[in-house]
């Protein structure tokens, strides 16, 4: 059906190209015919080896051709833009009912920004499995599975007793912090408490998942990356949780090239009634719907369609989410964070 459409689309627009250019000819002929006409009748006034229109009239012709030229392209661009924005196929709010897409999260939803993920994702439709140490025994709603490290087994017997398809595998680490202290005062059970909770365990149960998995698996990997890109200082849990899950990113990206890894950086997001997951830097996020939530939808459910794929591929691996990531992570390092004000 997309393939369809984009074909129709192309007809249409090398059909109105095609016309105009046709008139363009029609226009060069009639011009040329009156240039003759003109110089058959100056022959009787002027000597017969005088050229009347001189050297700059085929200059002429070809600029006219080629005006008309970038007229008729401009014309098909412009009906490709007008069709395209009403027929090309965009991301639904929502799958459709009876849909088992699920995906796979690792994280606390205990972190705002995780819990936040969770619900949108809950509410568009997909079967969810949050997976921490926090997980439940039971769990009262079929579409939303809390669940342990351990019991990962159960992920897959459900994917196979229910037919169903696991679209994408998030790492969420908690992204609400505050200033740690420099490195020296850290104490070295708490740094290695916070990354064992927020990387090594996912990374652990992750590694053991992604043989038994289908290769046209998404997996988006989020980095509190802000601090470190501004080099803001006495953030030294941040800075480890950041460079880990951008080694393991990379890791992960060459050893499964044909699994699609994201390497997803968080800027500063509003949360609810807080100004933002960054709170020390006493600034309003982004909105967390458009910031986040909702190209954090179309990304997992392009996975289901080749034009919603295509479109995101142009984005490349590297996403951002949220105030300061983008210019963060390419001129964070010429940058002082108080530039964070000013967008």
């Amino acid at each position: 059906m997309s393939s369809q459409v984009v074909d129709k689309i192309f007809d249409t627009g090398f059909e109105w190209f095609k016309k105009i250019e046709s008139m363009n000819q029609r226009v060069i002929a009639n011009v040329k015919e009156m240039g003759t006409k003109s110089a058959g009748s100056a022959r009787d006034v002027v000597e017969p080896n005088a050229p009347l229109l001189g050297p700059g009239y085929s200059a002429w012709t070809r600029g006219l051709y080629q005006a008309a030229s970038v007229a008729g392209l401009g014309a098909a661009g412009f009906l490709l833009f007008k069709l395209g924005c009403k027929i090309i196929p965009e991301a639904p709010a929502h799958l459709k009912q009876g849909d088992k897409r699920c995906v796979l999260l690792f994280g606390q939803t205990r972190d705002p920004i995780t819990r936040q993920i969770v619900m949108d994702l809950y509410r568009r439709g997909f079967v969810l499995f949050v997976c921490s140490e926090h997980g439940a025994v039971q769990n009262d709603d079929d579409g939303l599975f809390h669940i342990k490290h351990e019991d990962l087994h159960n992920v897959v017997k459900y994917l196979q007793e229910e037919n169903s398809t696991l679209s994408s595998i998030l790492i969420v680490p908690n992204s609400a912090y505050y200033p740690s202290g420099a490195i020296t005062t850290l104490s070295s059970t708490v740094v290695q408490t916070e990354l064992e909770q927020n990387v090594f365990t996912h990374m652990r149960a992750l590694l053991k998942l992604l043989p038994h998995l289908n290769c046209k698996l998404q997996i988006l990997m989020f980095t509190p990356s802000l601090p470190q890109h501004f080099g803001i200082p006495h953030h030294s849990a941040e800075y480890f949780v950041s460079g880990l899950m951008r080694s393991f990113y990379y890791a992960i990206k060459n050893e499964y090239p044909r699994v699609s890894t994201y390497l997803c950086h968080l800027g500063i997001l509003k949360i609810a009634g807080s100004p933002s997951n960054f709170k020390y830097l006493s600034l309003n996020g982004s909105n967390m719907n458009s910031s986040l939530l909702t190209p954090l939808y179309r990304l997992i459910i392009s996975s289901s369609s080749w034009w919603l794929r295509l479109r995101e591929a142009f984005s490349g691996s590297q996403r951002f989410f949220g105030k300061g990531s983008w210019i963060g992570y390419y001129l964070g390092r010429w940058l002082p964070p108080s530039v964070l004000k000013l967008l």
